[in-house]
């Protein structure tokens, strides 16, 4: 019983030191939640993020396990602020990597909050994929984003290319303006230019009253 104790706390000893499972975990969080910030926050019509902001990252020691080659984090949070002082949260309930082999992390129960001015823009999203060599993020649906000041988009399968600052998605979107309501077959927004275009069947019914003030 004390030898299997020893293995173990010398397993967690060696998972805490630098390039250990904790760091790997870490590394790959870091990159598949911000990520996942971008697409979700992208569908809300690109919010002011940018590049150099800070962010703190938070990952409870007691939240990272590795069982063989297969590599999980649980309850994994990334906060920050735009560049306008608004805080934002994105909160990824686990992230599965299943094999060192396959550099892919299985992202579920994705869901992100930023505490606008006009009172918050929430955004919720089942589950993702996040392709570590290509740095490309697939968020699946149905993705539901929904704001305070009159915003909301509903969509499907919604897809981040990192290396190109690009999110898209070739599935039907529909959600509301301040002016009234919107519908599309596909969606894209440049990141870099903060534009975001709509093609395919695009409808925009406008409601009159809604205009006003």
């Amino acid at each position: 019983m004390s030898e299997l104790a020893d293995r173990q706390r010398e397993a967690r000893r060696r998972s805490m030191m630098p390039g250990g499972t904790r760091d790997a975990v870490v590394a790959v969080a870091k990159w598949a939640l911000p990520l996942a910030s971008v697409a979700l926050f992208a569908v809300l019509l690109i919010l002011p993020m940018t590049a150099t902001q800070e962010f703190s990252f938070l990952l409870s020691k007691d939240s990272a396990a590795k069982a063989g080659e297969r590599m999980r984090m649980q309850e994994a949070t990334y906060r920050g602020e735009t560049n306008r002082g608004e805080s934002f949260e994105i909160v990824a309930e686990s992230g599965v990597q299943k094999t060192s082999a396959v550099p892919v992390v299985i992202l579920s129960g994705l869901s992100a909050r930023l505490d606008q001015q006009q009172g918050p823009a929430t955004v919720t999203a089942p589950s993702g994929e996040f392709f570590i060599e290509e740095n490309r993020l697939v968020v699946d649906g149905p993705v539901v984003a929904r704001s305070a000041s009159g915003f909301s988009l509903d969509g499907n399968a919604i897809e981040v290319d990192i290396n190109k600052n690009q999110v898209r998605t070739s599935e039907p979107v529909s959600g509301t303006l301040p002016m009234g309501q919107f519908s599309a077959n596909a969606f894209a927004a440049d990141l870099q230019g903060r534009s975001v275009s709509m093609t395919g069947g695009v409808k925009l019914r406008i409601t009159p009253n809604r205009t006003v003030g």
